[in-house]
């Protein structure tokens, strides 16, 4: 039994303008987090549940560590 294809779907999530998503997504945050409340509230909140999240990505892109790494350890 040949193994399937990689769906299409998985093709655009791996393409190099998908890994701006998490540094715009990260930067408006940043941005909502300066703003008068309630817009801050939520921009903090956020933060603070993605904030292990987007380390985790930037440890597994660039460090190559953790589930994130392209290397598969």
């Amino acid at each position: 039994m040949r193994p399937s294809p990689t769906p299409p779907v998985l093709d655009r999530l791996t393409s190099p303008t998908s890994l701006v998503v998490p540094v715009l997504g990260t930067v408006y945050l940043v941005y909502l987090a300066t703003q008068p409340p309630p817009a801050r509230w939520v921009g903090l909140g956020c933060l603070l549940v993605l904030t292990p999240f987007v380390t985790g990505w930037l440890l597994g892109r660039y460090a190559d560590v953790g589930p994130w790494a392209d290397s598969g350890s």
